[in-house]
């Protein structure tokens, strides 16, 4: 389904229910105000990309001693996004992995090449709002969550850990391309 009709349909559905509820409750303008406000804080749909586009782009860690940490994304098609991790040291790359966000079968999944794995590692989308998505595999060694924080529209923040005390930060902003 595009967004556009998912849009359209969630705005007919908004419009049934203040129509429905205003019937029950004689106030449909305190209704409009309870869904108004449910609608501000509900939690975006995990099973589609759409939740977590705002990660589209190229973003980089802040220089320190030498080293630099970047992370692009790129919509390769409405239900795939492909991306690209490095850490370069003078410039040079030290380490690079492969990623894929990819929805299907009613999920979205975080999948990591990493030249130290021999096989690509998947992660589930689990939790997401329009500003924070986390994914997890409880079956992976290290890390089993990786959770992505849009601080505003120039930074996030990445904590990758291992679902409990032992974990990194990474803070990245936003590269515009020229």
């Amino acid at each position: 389904m595009s967004k556009n009709r998912r849009q359209r349909l969630q705005r007919t559905i908004t419009g049934a229910l203040i129509i429905t509820l205003g019937k029950y409750f004689k106030a449909p303008h305190y209704c409009l105000l309870i869904l108004l406000s449910l609608a501000g804080n509900a939690h975006a749909n995990c099973s589609s990309l759409d939740a977590i586009d705002w990660l589209l782009g190229d973003w980089q860690t802040s220089q320190m001693n030498n080293k630099i940490t970047t992370e692009s994304w790129w919509q390769v098609s409405d239900y795939s996004f492909e991306g690209l991790g490095q850490s370069l040291h003078d410039g040079a790359i030290k380490s690079s992995e492969s990623l894929r966000l990819v929805e299907m079968s009613d999920a979205v999944f975080y999948i990591a090449k990493v030249t130290h794995n021999p096989m690509p590692i998947a992660f589930q989308l689990t939790t997401c709002t329009r500003e924070e998505a986390t994914f997890e595999n409880p079956e992976h060694d290290f890390p089993k969550r990786i959770e992505y924080s849009l601080i505003n529209a120039q930074t996030i923040q990445v904590y990758v850990s291992d679902g409990a005390n032992k974990g990194f930060t990474l803070n990245f902003t936003r590269v515009e391309q020229n």
